[in-house]
């Protein structure tokens, strides 16, 4: 039969001062997993082996590790697919970014905590009278892969905002706050409290690394539901944040000119003209050139046209702050008239 060998992290706070690996050799049988291969190792090499498994079915969660370096589920996970990637040996840790317990088991209370905080389960309104409520098909779409997240924190092994220490939930709490913030059930009131949470749990943070989309054993996409929560947050009129004012000025500048102005992102997200002004006069005297207001291409206007009809028929047309177009506009005439250097 063949074997394999196993490089498993193993730390113990009470005996061991510093982290270490130990390695097994274990027979590999065709269809065996991660997860068999551990509980092999506890069961006939080393019964002080710890590690979390509970359903087996690629439900809880609560297997997942990282293998060889990337974040998967331990019992959805086979063996000899991880040995085509390093035939030599697999290597087996906790995720990243968490405290180790003991040996693969690591500290998830913080998680649990944002979970509570987050009210992650529905609130639903009253269903109308002498009948229940019924969920179309094009709705339940909209959120079938986020009710499949399954917490089991791989996203959050490689978040790069929790890297940084930022006041940052996590992706999950996202997935789930968006999850229910598309459901027709949930009471408004509910939905309102959704979106000032996410926004005290530092939902601009996130820096669309895309990592976790790459992470998720569910393939689910929580950057993409990040930016669906700031979305939503944007629309119901939370626009105060510099996210939300960084969004307004790519949104505002890209319809009015084709182009994001970086000369005008400080003043438009923080109001500080001084700092766009010093970075205009750092650039004349380092020679680099400066990028004012672009001369509109051919056929500019009438494409806005097309945008408006789209994010009319989108019903996302108050994005646009029309009034910060017109004063775009008047730049631009102003500049193509000459009167402006």
């Amino acid at each position: 039969m063949r074997t394999a060998t196993f490089r498993v992290f193993r730390f113990n706070p009470d005996t061991d001062r510093e982290t270490r690996y130990q390695d097994y050799e274990i027979p590999v049988a065709k269809g065996m997993t991660i997860l068999e291969a551990l509980m092999y190792i506890k069961d006939n090499i080393d019964s002080t082996l710890s590690f979390r498994a509970f359903c087996r079915s690629g439900i809880c969660g609560s297997c997942a590790l990282n293998i060889n370096g990337k974040p998967r589920l331990a019992c959805k996970t086979q063996i000899e697919n991880v040995l085509k990637e390093t035939p030599s040996f697999i290597t087996v840790e906790p995720l990243a970014g968490f405290t180790v317990v003991k040996d693969l088991i690591v500290d998830i209370e913080g998680k649990t905590e944002a979970m509570k905080r987050f009210n992650l389960w529905l609130e639903e309104k009253e269903p109308p009278e002498n009948s229940e409520f019924t969920v179309p098909p094009e709705e339940a779409k909209k959120y079938e892969k986020e009710t499949d997240c399954i917490l089991c924190l791989a996203c959050c092994s490689v978040c790069e905002a929790l890297k940084e220490n930022v006041p940052f939930s996590g992706p999950f709490a996202f997935v789930r706050t968006y999850r229910f913030l598309s459901d027709s059930r949930e009471k408004e009131e509910t939905k309102r409290k959704r979106i000032e949470i996410a926004l005290n749990a530092s939902v601009w943070t996130c820096l669309q690394c895309q990592k976790c989309v790459a992470a998720c054993p569910k393939n689910i996409a929580p950057a993409d539901d990040i930016q669906k929560v700031r979305r939503t947050a944007v629309k119901s009129g939370r626009k105060e944040s510099p996210g939300a004012r960084k969004l307004s000025h790519y949104l505002n500048w890209i319809y009015a000119t084709g182009q994001i102005n970086r000369l005008f992102l400080p003043s438009d997200v923080y109001g500080d003209d001084k700092a766009a002004k010093e970075f205009i006069k750092m650039c004349r005297e380092h020679g680099i050139e400066v990028w004012g207001i672009p001369h509109l291409p051919d056929g500019f206007l009438a494409l806005r046209d097309l945008i408006i009809r789209a994010l009319t028929e989108e019903g996302d047309i108050e994005a646009i702050d029309f009034k910060k177009i017109r004063k775009i506009d008047e730049k631009i005439e102003s500049l193509l008239k000459g009167d402006e250097k």
